[in-house]
């Protein structure tokens, strides 16, 4: 039974004093995202010379690597970026 309490404040010690770093904010957001089934999000993909080609708001979930980014959308479906010489902005909305 002691050892349960002191895990417990243990492990509420723990998240209290990891609640101000930028590490511990990433780790609620991307579990807040894993949650919800994404984030309201907007993406947009600019060519070389600037122009907004490809420009969405939604719910997403984002995935990325190298030269790819993944995300499914609110009725399911998944869509790949691929990154050529262009760019990809994900802003997250409010």
């Amino acid at each position: 039974m002691k050892k349960k309490i002191w895990l417990i404040v243990t492990g509420l010690a723990l998240m209290l004093s990891l609640s101000g770093c930028a590490s511990w904010n990433r780790f609620t957001k991307n579990f807040s995202s894993d949650v919800n089934n994404g984030l309201p999000r907007r993406i947009r993909v600019y060519n070389v010379d600037g122009k907004v080609i490809f420009d969405q708001k939604g719910k997403f979930d984002i995935d990325y690597k190298d030269h790819d980014v993944q995300y499914i959308d609110q009725k399911n479906r998944k869509h790949n970026i691929y990154i050529g010489s262009g760019t990809v902005i994900v802003d997250e909305l409010k």
